[in-house]
């Protein structure tokens, strides 16, 4: 298969990983996507607690995958499997992020997207396996001059999808299983990213697989 210039597949096993007493963090970027300036998976220890400083003013999204997570910038809320978290975020500030848990780990993937005047509106609460086979959107705004969407979907093994976008760049990222996208082979935890893409297609590999999608367009 021949590469195409632009198009990158970040490898799972290859993220660079950091560590402290607390947590671990990997990061799944190797460079700026796009506004894409961050995307990682954190796993936090019981009853911990870890700042991030935020890179620039932008939009930035925690999801849950294991367990809930307490989230202090500005305000104080709990986020769940099955929420989206996102918030407005200022170039220095410093959000907060705790394990309420006692005697289980938290795993989260957050990500930032820079640009002024961040907006946007997301899905309270969704079920993924009530919507087995297709994506759900849930999250849809704006940073700067560009739109922004982000869409989660469970597939059976087999299943196809597709998405069609004007003049679209996606960063897709497998949280479970294995799905084939755009002729490549992406296992769990592998991202690629896809820019100047009018029409996206992908077919999972196993059962209960996992698909994230972040579009700018």
């Amino acid at each position: 298969m021949t590469a195409t210039p632009g198009i990158r597949i970040h490898l799972g096993d290859k993220r660079t990983r950091k560590q402290s007493s607390v947590h671990e963090q990997l990061h799944g970027l190797s460079d700026t996507f796009e506004l894409l300036t961050a995307f990682d998976e954190v796993l936090l220890k019981p009853g911990s607690t870890i700042s991030y400083t935020l890179k620039e003013e932008g939009l930035f999204f925690l999801l849950p995958v294991v367990g809930k997570s307490e989230v202090i910038y500005e305000n104080k809320c709990i986020i769940d499997v099955g929420n989206l978290y996102f918030t407005n975020t200022k170039a220095g500030t410093q959000i907060q992020i705790t394990n309420p848990y006692q005697t289980e780990w938290t795993n989260f993937m957050w990500w930032e997207l820079t640009g002024s005047r961040g907006e946007g509106m997301v899905l309270e609460e969704f079920d993924l396996k009530a919507s087995t086979n297709n994506l759900v959107r849930v999250f849809k705004g704006s940073v700067g001059e560009s739109r922004v969407a982000i869409r989660l979907g469970m597939f059976d093994g087999r299943s196809t999808g597709e998405l069609s976008l004007p003049n679209a760049s996606h960063f897709i990222f497998v949280l479970e299983g294995a799905f084939e996208v755009q002729n490549r082979l992406l296992q769990m935890r592998d991202g690629l990213s896809l820019p100047a893409c009018l029409h996206l297609e992908f077919e999972a590999l196993s059962n209960n697989a996992i698909l994230l999608i972040v579009s700018q367009f």
